[in-house]
């Protein structure tokens, strides 16, 4: 297992919007986000659960639970669902770079833009030599290319 990334598009042509990385190469990749000072520690936003939105597994009809919601909890499952989606695609403004879970958790967390532009930043900041001898691997060079090509739309994490 490992992750997939995404960039963010209108459309389903995933040829040059795509990256993938083993669970290995995610250590690696990982490393190296963290040595170029491209990762920040921000702490990983609350998890909602059902039972926030007052709903138990009682709601969902289907052999498993796992049908549709039933309709008088149609509202708050839809509470449930935007609150989720809020949690994947929030971000701080005055971000410094990547959050360290968002790269390493493929929950379908956004990168947003401005974080990749940081993260950038602190990379570019960097001595031209050390991000030529960074790149000399194929991997780190097909990354950085990922990031540049993902900065202005944001890039999604499986």
């Amino acid at each position: 297992m490992g992750s997939q990334f995404f960039i963010e598009t209108d459309h389903d042509s995933y040829e040059e919007e795509y990256y993938s990385q083993s669970a290995g190469g995610m250590t690696v990749l990982l490393t190296m986000l963290r040595e170029f000072g491209m990762l920040t520690d921000r702490e990983e936003p609350h998890r909602p659960y059902l039972a926030e939105f007052g709903l138990t597994l009682d709601d969902f009809d289907g052999p498993m639970r796992d049908g549709k919601v039933k309709p008088e909890k149609a509202e708050a499952f839809a509470a449930a669902q935007q609150a989720v989606q809020d949690r994947l695609d929030g971000y701080d403004p005055a971000t410094t770079g990547i959050p360290r879970y968002k790269v390493a958790y493929n929950e379908g967390f956004l990168i947003a833009p401005a974080e990749i532009a940081a993260a950038l930043a602190a990379y570019d900041s960097h001595p031209a030599e050390q991000r030529r001898e960074a790149e000399q691997s194929n991997f780190w060079a097909t990354w950085i290319a990922f990031l540049r090509k993902g900065a202005s739309a944001g890039i999604r994490v499986f």
